[in-house]
């Protein structure tokens, strides 16, 4: 039995014009101001014992993640030399958008923390912002981002940090992780 060697074509990589980028780039700004108005009514409600508007920023978050792992794939693959200021721009309006996001969870769970109950709904909310927090100081602390984070949203993912402690402390049956 002889063996036939088959010679394998390599895959053409898609390669992505610095518009169609830039068009993305467009889109993820309105997410990150549709996502500012959100939060702002997450916050009003939050005082209403309401996480109905806070799920819909947090839905909003989502869609700016998704479109930012679409624009990472793109940023790869641009067609041209020239990408440092689409990666620039990219980087802050997702420092934007990070921002946006501690600030959100620090004032909405500073409400919460005032309550003595806690609505309904509330133990699968701590633990997606548990993650989300985790995950936002992870993506701070990379080089690209640590420089422009400055220092006073370095102090509000701290402060959502220990808000959101306080919070589990007060309830700590409604989190069991068994």
């Amino acid at each position: 039995m002889m063996l036939r060697l088959v010679a394998i074509t390599p895959i053409m990589k898609r390669t992505y014009t610095r518009k169609e980028v830039q068009d993305l780039l467009g889109a993820l700004e309105g997410q990150a101001r549709e996502a500012i108005r959100l939060a702002k009514q997450a916050e009003e409600e939050a005082a209403k014992d309401s996480f109905l508007a806070y799920n819909d920023f947090r839905n909003k978050v989502g869609e700016f993640r998704a479109l930012c792992i679409l624009i990472e794939g793109r940023l790869k693959s641009v067609d041209t030399a020239r990408v440092d200021d689409l990666k620039e721009e990219y980087a802050r309006l997702d420092t934007l958008m990070l921002g946006l996001l501690v600030r959100a969870s620090m004032r909405f769970f500073f409400v919460l923390s005032a309550k003595t109950m806690l609505p309904m709904g509330a133990r699968d909310i701590f633990i997606a912002e548990l993650r989300s927090l985790h995950d936002a100081a992870e993506k701070l602390r990379r080089p690209e981002y640590s420089a422009t984070m400055g220092d006073k949203l370095k102090g509000d993912l701290e402060t959502a940090e220990l808000i959101l402690e306080e919070i589990i402390d007060k309830a700590p049956g409604m989190l069991n992780f068994g």
